[in-house]
């Protein structure tokens, strides 16, 4: 309960050190503490610290209750904090600013500046006694608590990084922070793109906004995206900012060509209560991370085996099977031969096998996947082969050699795998019998026996004659330019109407609902949000709901597009099913 009456209130302030001879590099305690009787409204200064004199802790002074507390003038309320400090080297430090102000800014309690004096290490780390507190009248009540020990800050590439602050405009009120792991990689070689959230505050609400754009490489998600911003929170500082940063997004990304690749900017909203957790306010900011240039290298052609496919990054495992080694002649057998290495497989094209007299292969089905939980990324991928002998024998099919590259070395190298040997059995084919030349269907027909003698006369005995047929020749020319003419223009107008049709609204998200049955969701939600660009710009005027409306439904589709395999089908529908609304209302205005 606070009182009516206004209230002076009676402030005393405290500073010491523990241990009170501190060495260099060690750690030591400066308790700074406050004691306040009646009153309200004291705002306790935080200390100013020498330079060479390094702030381990949180350098937050200790705070005191906004408002008078229950008991009036006869209540006394303490308060502490203990910074854990360490001098770079021996000397003097002198700490300051130790001060207590009212709301209005008149100072109520000032101490001396304390001077620290720091002595050479002996090799022994002295043992920090805990915080002796203040000499409390009342023992028992309100005896200040010994602080935990500092937590070790975790380590780690998914720890923000230190040194340079790169990657982002800093900004006391919160920021986005993006880093990569190379900046020159190899064609096909890993990059891990890392976002940090930095805000100052213990924690923070995230709602992304944009995705990070990828132009020039193949992408596969280390993290989910989720609303919390971060698993969890790092204390950061940055200049004379005390923060708190994580992680929110991971990406292994792999360059697909050599040149300038950009990776965009990555959009975010966030919330965080600024302050305290009680009396704190909360606040939000729209955050944005400059884009990241990378070059991308083209591995070197000097010493380049033969057959070597751009973006096979090593080492690569091969290894081979057949599902039945003994095979009748003109049946199948199955080959099937499995890579393993780093990166994505998938976008590179391994050799196939080559046949032998007597022995076809033929190609057959093929299929990649990614281990996530590799470091880096371990891609597979299979490639089967259809296997027909035409004769009986003993087949052996040349060994299969792939060359792949590694980034570490800067070298070339390869991977080679024996083929099993093929046995057919049964009886050697027949060749395939030609066609019967004395077939009726196929025989030439007689010459002309009846010659007719009669003498052959001239078409040509009139003047009439002549210059109608000379006029035959540009008569049809020009009628077969004309013909020509009029075709192209008529397949010109059907290309046209056929494109335009295909981009009209309803046919784009007639082609989405297709998409999806057939299991794309990321294409079904990409026609989808096509089809809401084509009718925004269609559309005459749009009052401002339908405008929210049609954000909102944008950014829920881009949202579960990014998703990627783990999105449900139902929301795919149902993210549909409201840009087509949104689509439908767009016409209906225009």
């Amino acid at each position: 309960m606070a009182w009516a009456s206004e209230a002076r209130a009676q402030v005393a302030l405290q500073l010491s050190i523990d241990p009170p001879q501190p060495v260099a590099g060690e750690p030591f305690h400066i308790i700074y503490g406050v004691s306040m009787q009646g009153g309200a409204g004291v705002v306790v200064q935080p200390l100013a610290m020498p330079e060479g004199l390094d702030v381990l802790s949180r350098p937050d002074p200790p705070t005191v209750p906004s408002g008078m507390m229950m008991g009036g003038g006869m209540f006394m309320f303490r308060s502490s904090v203990t910074y854990v400090v360490r001098a770079r080297r021996p000397g003097r430090y002198v700490v300051r600013n130790a001060m207590a102000r009212s709301s209005e800014g008149r100072v109520l309690a000032q101490l001396a500046p304390l001077a620290i004096n720091v002595g050479r290490s002996s090799g022994n780390a002295p043992q920090v006694a805990p915080d002796p507190g203040f000499n409390n009248p009342f023992p028992g009540f309100f005896d200040p608590v010994e602080p935990p020990p500092e937590p070790a800050l975790p380590t780690g590439p998914d720890v923000p990084p230190d040194g340079t602050l790169t990657g982002a405009q800093a900004s006391p009120t919160g920021f986005l922070r993006a880093v990569v792991d190379v900046a020159e990689p190899y064609v096909g070689q890993q990059v891990i793109y890392r976002a940090f959230i930095y805000v100052p505050a213990n924690e923070a609400g995230c709602e992304p906004m944009r995705e990070a754009t990828l132009d020039g490489f193949w992408s596969e998600v280390l993290m989910e995206p989720r609303q919390v911003c971060a698993q969890r929170w790092i204390p950061q500082r940055v200049g004379s900012w005390t923060m708190t940063a994580g992680m929110v997004r991971r990406l292994a990304l792999f360059p697909t060509h050599a040149g300038r690749l950009e990776i965009g900017p990555l959009r975010m909203g966030v919330e965080y209560i600024e302050g305290d957790g009680f009396f704190g306010r909360r606040r939000r900011e729209e955050l944005s991370t400059p884009a990241i240039v990378i070059e991308a290298r083209e591995p070197p052609m000097e010493g380049r085996p033969p057959g070597y496919v751009p973006g096979t990054i090593g080492p690569l495992s091969i290894s081979a099977s057949i599902d039945r080694p003994e095979v009748p002649v003109g049946e199948t057998a199955t080959l099937t031969v499995r890579a393993q290495g780093n990166g994505y497989l998938g976008s590179v094209t391994l050799p196939a096998p080559r046949g032998v007299e007597g022995l076809r292969v033929l190609p057959g089905s093929s299929r990649s996947s990614v281990d996530r939980n590799a470091e880096p990324l371990r891609g597979d991928v299979v490639n089967e082969y259809r296997v027909v002998a035409d004769r009986p024998g003993s087949f052996t099919l040349p060994t299969l050699t792939v060359p792949w590259f590694d980034p570490s070395t800067g070298r070339y190298q390869s991977s080679q795998v024996v083929l099993p040997v093929i046995v057919a059995t049964g009886a050697a084919r027949p060749a395939e019998e030609a066609d019967d030349p004395q077939d009726p269907s196929v025989a030439l027909e007689g010459l002309q026996r009846d010659v007719s003698l009669t003498h052959s006369t001239s078409f040509f005995t009139t003047p009439l004659r002549v210059w109608g047929t000379l006029s035959v020749v540009p008569g049809a020319v020009l009628l077969a330019g004309l013909g020509y003419g009029l075709r192209r223009w008529s397949r010109a107008r059907r290309v046209v109407k056929a494109e335009t049709a295909k981009n009209d609204p309803r046919s784009l998200l007639a082609q989405a609902d297709a998409a999806l049955a057939a299991g794309d969701a990321a294409g079904a939600l990409g026609l989808g949000a096509r089809a809401l660009d084509r009718a925004e710009r269609g559309a005459k005027a749009s009052d401002e709901a339908l405008t929210q409306r049609a954000r909102a439904a944008r950014e829920a589709g881009d949202g579960l597009r990014f998703a990627g395999a783990a999105v449900d089908r139902d929301a795919v529908a149902t993210a549909l099913r409201e840009l087509r609304a949104v689509v439908e209302a767009m016409e209906a205005g225009s």
